[in-house]
């Protein structure tokens, strides 16, 4: 007679490691959403800090969204790059240079930006300056 084959071990069926719950998503940034507050003599300053970016040819008041972070930091915001993408719709890096973004969609962009900045509290302050 021939020996027996070993049967291979069975392992004890693991429980199937349950799925890691999501982040909440953040919404995503909807330009048409935003309330525009500035009066219209900040419009018209907003405008000519913007007109100084547009690269276009024939003055299209465009701008290109790699430039977008620096139009706003121009106009007194600080945003990280994250919050550009963010408002900007998290574009691909091949997009950055080619995509052209108006004022008109700038405009609640720089509001979005400028109402969700982040103060910071008294005890980051004081760690900064450790």
């Amino acid at each position: 007679m021939a020996p027996k084959k070993p049967e291979p071990k069975k392992e004890a069926a693991k429980p199937a490691a349950a799925p890691e719950p999501e982040p909440p998503k953040e919404p995503e940034f909807d330009p048409k959403s935003v309330n525009i507050e500035y009066s219209a003599d900040q419009i018209e300053e907003f405008k000519e800090a913007f007109m100084l970016f547009d690269r276009t040819a024939t003055g299209e008041m465009k701008i290109t969204y790699a430039q977008c972070g620096d139009v706003l930091r121009a106009l007194g915001q600080n945003p990280t790059n994250v919050e550009v993408l963010k408002v900007l719709g998290k574009p691909k890096p091949e997009e950055m240079n080619t995509k052209m973004l108006d004022f008109e969609t700038f405009l609640p962009m720089l509001q979005h930006i400028s109402r969700s900045k982040d103060q910071g509290t008294m005890e980051d302050f004081v760690e900064g300056l450790r």
